[in-house]
């Protein structure tokens, strides 16, 4: 049995719309408010609002308030504000997924 990116994408989300914030709580199994080592990053080239498709999927998934932004359409990170959790990339329904984990680098959103 085979599953699309797109039904694994609706799998996911079903118990977050039936649930709201408090199914989210329970998917969710790190604190998204604990700074990790990492950060997110998006890759112009993949991110589907960066190639003029609407998509705010990223936005409105993050945990962290004003972690990330959306100007004119397209997300940009803030390095000062995301923890690292990794939920947007996660969440990120591009075929190639648009978010990067990485490492922060000292002096960069400390």
């Amino acid at each position: 049995m085979s599953l699309s990116r797109r039904g694994l994408f609706s799998a996911f989300l079903k118990p977050l719309q039936a649930g709201g914030e408090k199914a989210r709580k329970v998917l969710t199994t790190a604190d998204p408010l604990v700074r990790t080592n990492q950060v997110a990053v998006i890759q112009g080239r993949y991110c589907l609002a960066y190639q003029n498709s609407f998509c705010s999927v990223c936005y409105e998934r993050c945990p962290v308030p004003q972690a990330i932004s959306l100007d004119d359409g397209i997300p940009h990170i803030h390095l000062e504000t995301c923890t690292g959790c990794g939920v947007c990339r996660d969440v990120c329904p591009a075929p190639e997924n648009a978010i990067l984990m990485t490492e922060r680098k000292p002096g960069f959103g400390a």
